[in-house]
């Protein structure tokens, strides 16, 4: 096969991959889940959950990747919301992204190295964070209300509350809130235990997490 014809196929797959992101990826990454309320009268107790602190995205470079003092210090951060947790007897929960859509998978190695795909090493948490015998949850899509053994976890542990760590704020934890937001759960974001790549973003979408109900902490 020639080089042109090369060159061809993988203008072809680029623009697929952009195509498949911009129709289906983004629709539904970033849709936050709907679900039953809860009584928060049943629900007396808080969990801290730290979403998608996973090496492919702590560790990627480039425009999608994040300042490394700013990572640094939030990593801190969630550690020692982790140890306030365990001292206080609050719950702790990890959710890991991994994309699971066939089209999702495509786009993601055509467009972003690979990175939150199935069978890399990089989909475990980072070795940084003191995880201990914390559950682990998994999640396809941007809400980690999407995974319903996440919310049986919830119910089983009377959680009524959720504080949440993690990245990307203006992603998955801004998403994960508004999913807790219409179940009604209290949600509370700890912003120095955050990170986003679109800073630019997050004033508008914080503003709108307080107005729907959030703390900012």
């Amino acid at each position: 096969m020639s080089g042109l014809w090369i060159g061809l196929i993988a203008a072809g797959l680029c623009i697929l991959a952009v195509v498949l992101y911009t129709l289906f990826i983004s629709r539904k990454i970033s849709t936050p889940t709907r679900g039953a309320r809860i009584d928060q009268s049943e629900r007396p107790n808080t969990a801290l959950v730290v979403i998608d602190v996973q090496e492919d995205f702590t560790h990627q470079t480039g425009k999608n990747g994040f300042d490394p003092a700013s990572r640094d210090a939030a990593l801190a951060d969630i550690n020692r919301n982790l140890a306030e947790a365990r001292a206080s007897g609050q719950d702790i929960v990890f959710i890991k992204h991994v994309f699971r859509d066939w089209w999702a998978i495509m786009a993601m190695k055509l467009l972003a190295g690979g990175v939150g795909t199935p069978g890399r090493e990089g989909l475990r948490l980072d070795p940084v964070l003191d995880v201990r015998e914390a559950p682990i949850f998994e999640k396809a899509i941007g809400d980690a209300f999407s995974n319903a053994e996440f919310e049986n976890w919830l119910a089983r542990r009377e959680i009524g509350r959720l504080i949440l760590t993690g990245l990307d704020a203006c992603q998955c934890v801004q998403l994960t809130a508004r999913g807790g937001l219409a179940r009604g759960y209290r949600v509370e974001v700890r912003e120095a235990s955050t990170l986003t790549t679109t800073p630019e973003k997050w004033a508008g979408l914080k503003g709108e997490l307080k107005l729907a109900g959030a703390e900012m902490s």
